[in-house]
């Protein structure tokens, strides 16, 4: 009796290099819906011959340099996760893709939302013929609607191409500013007309906690760029409305057309190998990641340290791998990415907890052991670097109240975060090293 066959399906994956869309890889799979489910990876051959050995923003991933070899991969690629959209973007295609008799495996989802992800990899099979978007909306018109201004638009026929192909559990739009200040579907306007690219999100529930977090989130920012952390332009709240302006896309405009550089982003998540959502991380992988993957792991380790101090002194506890990520730039470089999705997630009604967490955490410890963490990074950060470092931090953490209230942040949250700021500074300033 002959074996049955297992059905081998296959898609396409494209990288914006140069200023064009080019095959790069292909993905298949061979039977089965499972993200356990093993899949393959290879190379284009003619893609491969040309950037051979590349690892930063011409390969699919850092986990996987250009080469011509066949990738058994156990699971679903983990970097096609980073595709996807996730939360409320995904919940709003499954609800499409049942509608037309399709199942919503994560197979279907990356075939049919990927056509515009973060980033400068898509999906080929997800990219649909598209009309221009013309005349746009204005700021004020998303604004009004808030998490129902796609559905709104797509009533009034206006093109929402790639808008939502974005992850995150709260309800978010990307769309793309033209030349006459109007918005647009990121994938409903060509390069030639952008000249802004934003990540608009909404709160992720109705309650005012909600609201009162996503209002908090750009003042949180503000505050992380006055403690000397890397963050990208400003972003700016309205009415429910959060409009972050995007870093991984570069515009550059000669006379009244321009061109769009897309930098490579890959989360943590995907970098490290991880399927699962909200898997939890040590902090120490990561610092191993950025040794290995970073052009500068000195400088992006000690960013990283800080940035989790300030983390928890100002209560940012939604740090699981997709909130950080490593950016991978137009000149082959790869750092770590600018801060993001930086706000007071305590607040958060659902009770979200740290999923990143320092070795004294995973043995129960409730502080981070700032001393431990400069032992245990030792071999990519001497002490001598990284506990100065800590110390400096920690004494600038002591004025950091000042900078809440120049950012407008609340004063109650102000007030509730005093007592876990200053036992953060003075936890780091105690830092020996």
């Amino acid at each position: 009796m002959m074996p049955m066959s297992v059905p081998r399906e296959q898609c396409e994956l494209e990288v914006h290099v140069g200023g064009e869309w080019r095959s790069i890889a292909y993905i298949e799979r061979r039977g089965g819906q499972a993200r356990n489910q093993p899949t393959w990876l290879d190379y284009d051959i003619d893609y491969a011959a040309e950037h051979l050995g590349a690892h930063g923003h011409r390969a699919v991933s850092v986990r996987y340099p250009v080469d011509f070899d066949q990738h058994a991969i156990a699971t679903f690629p983990p970097f096609a996760i980073d595709l996807m959209p996730q939360g409320d973007a995904r919940r709003t295609l499954a609800a499409r893709l049942r509608q037309r008799g399709q199942d919503e495996s994560d197979w279907n989802v990356l075939l049919h939302g990927a056509s515009n992800p973060v980033g400068n990899l898509r999906v080929v099979q997800s990219v649909v013929p598209s009309e221009e978007s013309k005349e746009g909306v204005s700021r004020a018109q998303v604004v009004a609607r808030g998490d129902g201004f796609r559905d709104w638009a797509e009533r009034e026929g206006i093109p929402m191409t790639g808008s939502t192909d974005t992850g995150g559990a709260a309800p978010k739009l990307l769309l793309t500013e033209d030349e006459h200040g109007r918005l647009h579907a990121d994938g409903a306007l060509p390069d030639r007309r952008a000249r802004r690219h934003w990540l608009v999100k909404f709160p992720r529930g109705r309650r005012s906690a909600d609201l009162v977090v996503l209002a908090n989130e750009a003042p949180f920012l503000e505050v992380a760029r006055a403690m000397g952390l890397r963050c990208a332009l400003p972003a700016t709240y309205d009415d429910g409305a959060l409009f972050v302006p995007r870093f991984d896309r570069v515009v550059t405009v000669d006379g009244e057309d321009a061109t769009v550089e897309r930098l490579g982003l890959e989360s943590v998540y995907a970098a490290l190998g991880v399927v699962r959502a909200g898997a939890p991380l040590a902090y120490e992988d990561v610092c191993e990641l950025l040794a290995a993957t970073s052009d500068d792991p000195r400088r992006d380790i000690v960013e990283l340290v800080c940035r989790d101090a300030l983390a928890v002194a100002l209560g940012d506890r939604d740090n699981h791998g997709r909130n950080t990520s490593l950016l991978k730039a137009g000149d082959g470089s790869v750092a770590l990415a600018p801060l993001y999705d930086f706000a007071p997630m305590y607040l958060d009604p659902e009770g979200i907890s740290r999923q990143t967490r320092w070795a004294s955490e995973r043995r129960g410890r409730l502080a981070v052991d700032w001393q431990e963490v400069t032992e245990n990074l030792r071999e990519h950060v001497p002490r001598e670097v990284l506990g100065p470092a800590l110390r400096a931090f920690g004494a600038k953490l002591e004025g950091v109240r000042a900078s809440m209230a120049d950012a407008g942040v609340d004063r109650a949250i102000i007030d509730a975060r005093a007592s876990a700021i200053t036992t953060t500074a003075q936890s780091l300033e105690a830092v020996e090293g």
